[in-house]
C-alpha cells in the first residue's frame, strides 16, 4: 500500500517521515536494539524497534482518561456560556421592562403637572368671579346693599343678623 492510500485508510498510524521513506524502498533493516549503525560507530536517527506492520493501530497517543476529562471540562465551559448568555438576555429584558416604567412615570408625572396648573389657574380671581356670575348666578352688590362697618363702633352679637335683615329689605 503506497503512502497516500494509507493515509485514508483505517490502517494509517503516525510514522516519522525518515522510517516511511526507508519502508518504502525496501531498506529498514532488522536490528537488535543497542546494535551500533554504520562503520563510523554512530546510530542511525531513526530507533530500529518503530515497524509499521499492516493490519494494526496503534493507540492514540491521547489517553481515554484525558479525553474523558476534556470532554466533560468542554461540557462544563459549554454550559456556563450558554447560562451566561441566558442570564445576559434576562437581564436585558429587565431593562427594558425598566426602561417601560420609567416611561409611563413620566408621562404620569407631566400630566400631574398640567393638572396642577389647570388647577393652579381654575383658583385664580378671574376664574372664581366668572363661575360665580355664570353658574351661581351672583353679582356685584348695589351702593344699598352695602353694610359698613366703623372701626370704633362696638361689635353686636347678632351682627350675622343685622346683615341678613339689611340684605332682604
Amino acid at each position: 500500500m503506497t503512502a497516500a492510500e494509507k493515509a485514508y485508510t483505517a490502517e494509517y498510524s503516525y510514522v516519522a517521515p525518515s522510517v516511511y521513506a526507508r519502508e518504502l524502498a525496501g531498506q529498514l533493516p532488522e536490528r537488535d536494539r543497542g546494535a551500533q549503525g554504520t562503520k563510523t560507530g554512530r546510530r542511525e536517527s531513526a530507533p530500529a524497534d518503530i515497524r509499521v506492520i499492516p493490519g494494526t493501530k496503534e493507540q492514540s497517543p491521547i489517553s481515554g482518561i484525558f479525553l474523558r476529562r476534556a470532554v466533560a471540562v468542554l461540557l462544563v465551559a459549554g454550559i456556563l456560556l450558554v447560562g451566561t448568555v441566558w442570564m445576559s438576555a434576562k437581564a436585558t429584558a429587565v431593562k427594558c421592562s425598566i426602561n417601560r416604567t420609567n416611561n409611563e412615570i413620566r408621562v404620569l408625572e407631566n400630566d400631574i403637572n398640567t393638572l396642577n396648573l389647570k388647577i393652579q389657574s381654575a383658583n385664580g380671581i378671574e376664574s372664581v368671579e366668572e363661575y360665580a356670575i355664570t353658574k351661581l348666578g351672583m353679582r356685584y352688590p348695589k351702593s344699598n346693599q352695602c353694610v359698613y362697618i366703623e372701626s370704633g363702633a362696638q361689635v353686636r352679637e347678632d351682627l350675622a343678623e343685622v346683615i341678613r335683615q339689611k340684605a332682604y329689605k
